[in-house]
């Protein structure tokens, strides 16, 4: 099967969507995420390339019972904010 390869950038992205309720939805207004693992049908771990205005929070503060999660910045200098410590 011969495919052209696609860039993550033409997968269609989602401003401010979450499914957090207010006023936790608030922190990330700022926020254009691109879910590809979804596009691409992946079911045992989500690929989210992730573009944050600055003063945007990627997500709040959460832990998972059987999935391991990992950011990778390609640009930009983000601050991780756990309670009042940066």
């Amino acid at each position: 099967m011969n495919q052209e390869p696609l860039s993550a950038h033409s997968i269609p992205a989602q401003m401010g969507k979450t499914i957090y309720p207010q006023p936790y939805a608030a922190s990330v207004k700022g926020r254009l995420k691109r879910k590809l693992g979804d596009h691409f049908g992946l079911t045992n771990f989500g690929v989210n390339l992730t573009h944050l205005l600055p003063g945007a929070a990627s997500a709040l503060a959460h832990s998972h019972s059987k999935q391991d999660e990992f950011i990778y910045v390609l640009e930009g200098t983000p601050t991780l904010i756990l309670g009042t410590e940066e």
